[in-house]
C-alpha cells in the first residue's frame, strides 16, 4: 500500500476527492461524502475502507489491487464489498480472484457484479443512503464504462411552499403526497475514455462535479496518437468545455510526461474565460 503522501485531495461542490490518478500508473479516487470509490488502483491508503467500488474497466492500473483489497478485507473481519464493474470482465476477474484464493489458501469472499451501459443501481445505507449510479458507455481499448452518481432528495411540492408546518403535518395525515422526489446528478467519473464520451453523454455534462481523463497535454503526443490508445487528448476538451454547465471540471490522469504545475499552467491559459474558475488538475 502507498504512503497516505503520495495522494492529492480536492474539496468540491461539497465533496472531497481523494486519491491517485495517473497514466498508465494508478487511478483510484475515493469520495468519502458518499461512501464510493472509483477504481480500485493498487489499493491505496484508506481504500479498504469502502463498501462500494464502481470501476471502469480492466487495465491493471485501474484494478491491479484487486485481490489485495478483497484479502484484505476478509483478514479485518468487514463484509466483501460490492465491486461493479464492465459486464465483459466479470468472468475473466472472477478466475482471477479464485486463482488468487488458491494461491492465499484462504476461501475468499466476494461480491462481484457484472453491467452493462444504462444499469443503476442503489447504493445502499450509511453514507450511501439516497444516492444511486448509473454506467454510461465509454469509449477505450477495451470495455468501458463511466459512472455517475445521482442524489435523490425530497422536496416540498410548490403548491405548499410557505405553509406553516402543523398543517404540512396534517395534510400528510390525511394522505396528501406533499412532497416530490428530486434527483440531482452529483459526480461522474469518466475513467479512461476518448472525448466522444463528453459529446455523447448529456447527463454527464451536467453534473456537478465531471471527473474527466486528460492524459495528453502538449504535441508531444497529438490528439491522433491519444485517440489511437482510448484517451483525451487537452485540445479536445478545451473546445468541448463550454458545453459543461456543472460547477467543478476534475481533470485526471495526465501523463508521467507532464508535471503538475505545467498542467496547471496550460489549463490557466487554454480554458475558456467562461469555464477557466471551475477548472481543477488533480492528481500530484
Amino acid at each position: 500500500m502507498h504512503d497516505a503522501a503520495t495522494q492529492d485531495e480536492l474539496k468540491v461542490a461539497g465533496l472531497t476527492l481523494r486519491g491517485i490518478t495517473r497514466g498508465g500508473v494508478e487511478t483510484c479516487l475515493m469520495v468519502h461524502e458518499i461512501g464510493v470509490m472509483f477504481d480500485i488502483g493498487m489499493c491505496p491508503h484508506g481504500a479498504l475502507k469502502y463498501d462500494n467500488i464502481l470501476v471502469s474497466h480492466g487495465h491493471a492500473d485501474h484494478l491491479g489491487g484487486v485481490g489485495y483489497l478483497v484479502s484484505q478485507r476478509q483478514l479485518m473481519r468487514a463484509p466483501p464489498p460490492a465491486i461493479h464493474v464492465p459486464q465483459e470482465i466479470h468472468a475473466p476477474l472472477t478466475r482471477i480472484l479464485r486463482g488468487w484464493a488458491e494461491i492465499e489458501g484462504f476461501d475468499l469472499k466476494w461480491q462481484l457484479h457484472g453491467h452493462a451501459p444504462g444499469d443503476r443501481i442503489e447504493l445502499g445505507d450509511g453514507l450511501a443512503r439516497g444516492h444511486s449510479a448509473v454506467c454510461l458507455r465509454s469509449v477505450h481499448r477495451v470495455p468501458s464504462l463511466a459512472w455517475v452518481v445521482e442524489r435523490t432528495t425530497q422536496r416540498l411540492r410548490p403548491e405548499f411552499i410557505g405553509m406553516a408546518g402543523p398543517d404540512i403535518a396534517d395534510l400528510r395525515r390525511r394522505g396528501v403526497q406533499v412532497v416530490d422526489a428530486h434527483t440531482e446528478p452529483l459526480i461522474c467519473v469518466t475513467g479512461d475514455t476518448q472525448i466522444d464520451f463528453f459529446h455523447q453523454h448529456e447527463l454527464a455534462r451536467r453534473c456537478k462535479v465531471l471527473v474527466h481523463e486528460v492524459t495528453s497535454w502538449t504535441d508531444e503526443r497529438d490528439v491522433a496518437q491519444t485517440r489511437r490508445w482510448g484517451h483525451t487528448h487537452l485540445d479536445e476538451l478545451v473546445a468541448a468545455s463550454e458545453q459543461f454547465t456543472g460547477e467543478a471540471l476534475v481533470l485526471v490522469h495526465r501523463s508521467m510526461r507532464h508535471s503538475r504545475a505545467e498542467a496547471e499552467r496550460i489549463a490557466r491559459e487554454r480554458f475558456p474565460a467562461g469555464v477557466r474558475d471551475r477548472v481543477h488538475v488533480f492528481g500530484k
